[in-house]
């Protein structure tokens, strides 16, 4: 956008490239799983902790990071984040052992959660609703749609190409290229906030965020403690609930949610990450299984999806302002709801180019069209002081949506599945289709002027 000054630019386009690479670390390390296993010795037992314990600290923390980057200056937490994200990157390069590698895992999604939910907090609250704040918006949209799409292909082709180790290792120059830039053109943060911390309301939010995705972990893996987690969790939601009503400094204040923009936001959002992420789980598996794909050959294949993204997402930005909220944010998962059906076709002997990639586009599409107004409604309203906690709150929605519905959508598919694994997938797929539906249907009840350029949230 040429009417924001080249500093703000070069700063927004700096927390955009740190949002890619946290979101990437997410989904690289699937490809890369064999050749660690083998490597490590991990007994199968422990080997999903490789990207468990990155997950559970990165989703578990969003919250609480944003909130200390409120008090304590966005700039401090983005440098202390990324050197801590940078550093665990080297740890996890070098590991020997395979407890070396979870503790380094479990490192890197501390610094993550630091970064993230303080480098959206720093766009919203520097940037004044409207063009500029949507211009940005959407491109953070595009890169993390994009980040979690390619994922797959730069794992793959990293992971043959120099060996697994170097998907951790790549973090180490573009991280020291950011903390750089980060430290060259963000504001240096005022004087600390005189509030209080909220450690017993952290404390306790992190517990619960913690225990829902290890009662989701157990759940896709038919682990015996999925029971346990779940009611742990319950009654420490119920806890920090109550805790927070009598706090006069809360972590979280619920007055949030009832905004407009921030409820319409988390809600779509977290049907519509969950759905998606179902999607391609499915899509993964019907190429893979089905069609006989290389791990490099699907990610290749949703190299489309990843172009789509990252070009559309600016320009719905664009016309959120235009046309509001509602409007694109319904039709984007209007879109997702046609692609996925599409997709649930997935016949025995099908192709990519008929039976693939048409539906891959809409879902492309639709991502670009909903992603943008999503975070522009997240924001909308949310004063400058509680930024993070609502960036915070937006990226634990995408985060525990993913993991939720998975979770519930595999056991469904496997369920369905019977003496044909495609006939599982084609039921999970149908069951992401639904939920895309219902959150167009929550879209659409937003306030129509929410998000337009000079309106109020009517």
């Amino acid at each position: 956008m040429r009417t924001l000054p080249r500093t703000a630019r070069t700063a927004v386009l700096a927390l955009c490239a740190a949002q890619f690479m946290l979101i990437l670390d997410v989904v690289i390390i699937n490809v890369a799983v064999p050749s660690i296993r083998a490597d490590l010795g991990v007994p199968d037992s422990r080997v999903h902790l490789v990207g468990i314990t990155y997950t559970l600290t990165f989703g578990s923390l969003l919250i609480v990071c944003g909130r200390l980057g409120d008090l304590a200056g966005r700039r401090r937490m983005l440098l202390a984040g990324l050197g801590l994200f940078v550093l665990a990157s080297v740890l996890a390069g070098v590991a020997q052992a395979d407890w070396h590698l979870f503790a380094a895992r479990a490192l890197q999604g501390v610094g993550a959660a630091m970064v993230s939910a303080n480098a959206l907090a720093t766009i919203t609250a520097s940037l004044a609703e409207g063009a500029q704040r949507n211009w940005a918006l959407g491109l953070w949209a595009g890169v993390g749609s994009a980040g979690a799409i390619a994922g797959q292909l730069v794992g793959g082709a990293v992971t043959e190409i120099l060996g697994w180790r170097w998907i951790f290792l790549i973090n180490v120059p573009i991280g020291l290229v950011v903390i750089a830039v980060f430290a060259s053109v963000l504001v240096k943060d005022a004087g600390r906030v005189r509030e209080p911390v909220d450690v017993g309301g952290a404390l306790l939010l992190t517990a619960a965020l913690a225990a829902s995705i290890l009662a989701l972990t157990s759940i896709s893996e038919a682990g015996a403690g999925a029971p346990i987690f779940a009611a742990a969790a319950v009654v420490l939601f119920v806890v920090f609930a109550l805790v927070e009503r009598r706090q006069p400094a809360p972590v979280l204040r619920f007055a949030l949610l009832r905004l407009p923009g921030v409820r319409t936001a988390n809600v779509t959002l977290f049907l519509n990450a969950g759905a998606l992420g179902a999607t391609l789980f499915f899509l993964t598996l019907y190429l893979q299984v089905v069609l006989g794909y290389s791990a490099l050959a699907v990610g290749a294949a949703f190299a489309p999806v990843t172009l789509v993204i990252l070009v559309l997402s600016p320009l719905a930005a664009r016309l959120t302002g235009r046309f509001g909220v509602a409007r694109l944010l319904g039709t984007g998962l209007v879109l997702l709801t046609a692609g996925a059906m599409l997709l649930a076709r997935m016949p025995e002997g099908g192709t990519y180019w008929l039976d693939v990639l048409p539906g891959m586009l809409l879902l492309a599409l639709g991502s670009a069209a909903a992603y943008a107004p999503t975070f522009v409604a997240a924001s909308h309203g949310v004063d400058a002081g509680e930024q993070g906690a609502a960036a915070g709150l937006i990226n634990s929605a995408q985060e525990l949506g993913a993991a939720v519905v998975l979770a519930v959508l595999a056991l469904v598919a496997t369920a369905s599945a019977g003496a044909q694994l495609v006939g599982g997938y084609r039921v999970g797929v149908l069951g992401a289709a639904g939920l895309f539906a219902v959150a167009a249907a929550v879209a659409w009840t937003a306030p129509r002027r929410l998000g337009i350029s000079g309106g109020s949230p009517g």
